[in-house]
C-alpha cells in the first residue's frame, strides 16, 4: 500500500499533491456525515458545489434535486435542507439527486477531485471506508491520502478525530504501511481523545458553533461509529453510494 497520509487542512494539497494516490475527505462535523446517511437512506447521488449561487444553478436544472447545505450552519433561503444528518430519511431523499453545498466540506471535495480515487469518510462508515482502502492495497494501491475539512481555514479537531481513528483501522488492515507525521500526529490526537461521544464533540470549535445556533442534537448522528455500510465514491462528476464488497468499491 505504501504511506498513510494525514493532511490536517486542505491548503496542505500544495506540498502534498495527492496524484494517484486513494484520497479521503473528513468533514465530521457535518458534511461528510450528512452525505454519507442521505446515500445510506437512499437518495440517487450527492452533487458537490462551492457557492450557495452555484447549488441554485445546478439544482434548477436537475429534475427532482433537493437543494441542501448550510451557510453559518443553517440553510441558505429557499434550500429544501439544511447540514443535520437526521434530516436525510428515506422518505425525504430516495431516489432524488442532491445539490449540495457547506462553507468547509464541499470546498474540500472540490480540491481533491482530480484524485485517482476519492472517498468521504465519517465516524459512521469509518469501518466501511477502511476496508475498502484495505481492497485497493490488496489490488495494489500506492498509498493513500486523508484530508480533513478543517474549519474556516484552522484545524478542526473532530476531523483530525477522526482521521486518526481511520489512521489506526488502517495500519492495522494492511501490511507493510508506513505513516507520515501528520498521520502520527493525527493517531495520537485520536488516541488521547478516545471513542468519539456527543459530548466529546460538543467540546470541539465546530461543535460548539453548533450549539450556538441549537443544533446540539446534530452532535449525536455525528458521533455515531460503524453504523453504516456506505462509501460515498467519486464517479462521473457526483458521489454515490458504493457498500464495500461491491467488485467496483
Amino acid at each position: 500500500m505504501g504511506v498513510i497520509d494525514v493532511l490536517w487542512l486542505p491548503g496542505e494539497l500544495a506540498a502534498a499533491p495527492v496524484g494517484e494516490r486513494a484520497t479521503i475527505v473528513i468533514d465530521v462535523i457535518r458534511a461528510t456525515t450528512s452525505i454519507t446517511t442521505a446515500l445510506a437512506a437512499g437518495a440517487d447521488r450527492v452533487i458537490p458545489v462551492r457557492t450557495v449561487e452555484a447549488a441554485r444553478d445546478e439544482a434548477a436544472r436537475l429534475e427532482g434535486a433537493l437543494l441542501c447545505g448550510e451557510r453559518r450552519g443553517l440553510p441558505p433561503p429557499g434550500f429544501d435542507l439544511g447540514n443535520a444528518p437526521e434530516g436525510f430519511d428515506r422518505e425525504t431523499v430516495g431516489g432524488r439527486p442532491l445539490v449540495f453545498t457547506t462553507t468547509n466540506g464541499t470546498a474540500a471535495i472540490e480540491a481533491v477531485r482530480g484524485a485517482a480515487a476519492v472517498r468521504l469518510a465519517c465516524f459512521r462508515n469509518a469501518g466501511a471506508v477502511a476496508r475498502a482502502v484495505a481492497g485497493d492495497a490488496a489490488r495494489g494501491g500506492r498509498g493513500v491520502t486523508i484530508v480533513c475539512a478543517g474549519r474556516r481555514g484552522r484545524v478542526s479537531m473532530d476531523d483530525a478525530w477522526c482521521a486518526g481513528h481511520l489512521v489506526t483501522r488502517l495500519a492495522r488492515a494492511v501490511e507493510g504501511a508506513t505513516l507520515t507525521d501528520g498521520a502520527r500526529a493525527a493517531e495520537a490526537a485520536s488516541a488521547a481523545l478516545g471513542r468519539p461521544t456527543a459530548a466529546g464533540l460538543a467540546r470541539t470549535w465546530a461543535g460548539r458553533a453548533l450549539n450556538a445556533i441549537g443544533r446540539a442534537a446534530d452532535l449525536r448522528a455525528c458521533a455515531a461509529v460503524d453504523d453504516l455500510a456506505v462509501v460515498p465514491v467519486w464517479r462521473d462528476g457526483a458521489l454515490v453510494a458504493v457498500r464495500v464488497g461491491e467488485e467496483d468499491v
